[in-house]
């Protein structure tokens, strides 16, 4: 008896560093994100615009974004990875700026004129994973990460002669450093291909109050290039 619970815990043994030996070089994700976003950009711009009548502006800072979301991943011993993330996202908000239309003489007193404003987000975040921990067949993991994000505002053409107008030196496209925190779940569908689930914080450091909680969901393929070996 006492032989055999040897062999089975020798196999057991096998069993995990061979796992961990087949553990594939790369793994590539692509998948759709969904984010909400607390955002003055907007706020910022219509008030440089306002600023010049001496009044300030206030608009919703809440947003939902969709995009797209594309990651590789260089897999380091048994549970550590180099991840590079890459995403990408927009989103469509009408602004009520009619009482700078007016003081413009674009629209007569007493009515009324939407703005349409657009921002699109785009990140780029490198850094480590870490897999946490192993239930059946799903693997959850953490990460941290650091790297870069670029914000475009665009409007349609009325606003932006406004904006052009009285703050022709207010920058609608900034670069700014930024850092992302998340955990999500890997899970095997099919051969080399598996399914994945994450939650992710973003803060760029930038002049306008800017965060984003994003929601990615996908697929990828987890055998690229040769087993790694410890």
């Amino acid at each position: 008896m006492k032989k055999t619970w040897i062999v089975l815990a020798a196999l057991f043994l096998s069993s995990i560093l061979a796992c961990a030996q087949d553990r594939p070089s790369w793994e590539v994700f692509v998948g759709y994100q969904y984010t909400y976003a607390n955002t003055h950009v907007m706020e910022d711009t219509g008030n440089a615009m306002d600023s010049a009548y001496g009044n300030t502006l206030t608009v919703d800072h809440n947003l939902t974004m969709t995009g797209a979301n594309l990651s590789f991943q260089r897999n380091v011993g048994k549970r550590w990875a180099a991840v590079l993330d890459l995403g990408g996202m927009r989103a469509n908000k009408d602004v009520d700026i009619s009482q700078i239309f007016q003081l413009l003489g674009y629209i007569p007193g007493g009515s009324s004129q939407t703005s349409t404003f657009t921002q699109t987000f785009y990140h780029v975040m490198v850094g480590p994973q870490y897999d946490l921990l192993k239930i059946h067949r799903a693997q959850i993991f953490v990460r941290a990460m650091g790297g870069g994000a670029r914000t475009i505002l665009t409007m349609d053409d009325t606003t932006r002669k406004a904006l052009t107008f009285l703050a022709p030196k207010y920058k609608t496209t900034t670069t700014d450093p930024a850092v992302m925190v998340g955990a999500g779940v890997e899970y095997p569908v099919f051969r080399h291909f598996f399914i994945r689930a994450s939650g992710d914080y973003i803060r760029p450091f930038s002049t306008s109050t800017q965060n984003y909680l994003r929601v990615s969901a996908g697929i990828g393929i987890n055998k690229l290039g040769k087993p790694w070996e410890p």
